[in-house]
């Protein structure tokens, strides 16, 4: 008897955990149903062909680029 209780209870408590998930996704998909002309969706496929601008080319910015200048300019001196 007490093998069938360690089978059969974590299987009902992971069958209850299932059952709720379905009923909050449900819930969940009814609500957005209703507030969907409220949610400032984006049209995903504008904001994929939208090309980004992220400034300098990766490998073209060194930092210590601009050091350099500035300490070669002060030695000239």
């Amino acid at each position: 008897m007490s093998t069938w209780l360690w089978i059969a209870l974590p299987l009902l408590f992971v069958v209850g955990l299932f059952v709720g998930a379905l009923k909050d996704t449900k819930q969940i998909e009814k609500s957005v149903k209703k507030n969907r002309d409220k949610m400032n969706l984006k049209d995903w496929d504008t904001e994929e062909s939208k090309k980004d601008d992220w400034g300098v080319p990766p490998g073209s910015y060194h930092p210590n680029d601009e050091n350099k200048k500035k300490e070669d300019d002060t030695s000239k001196d």
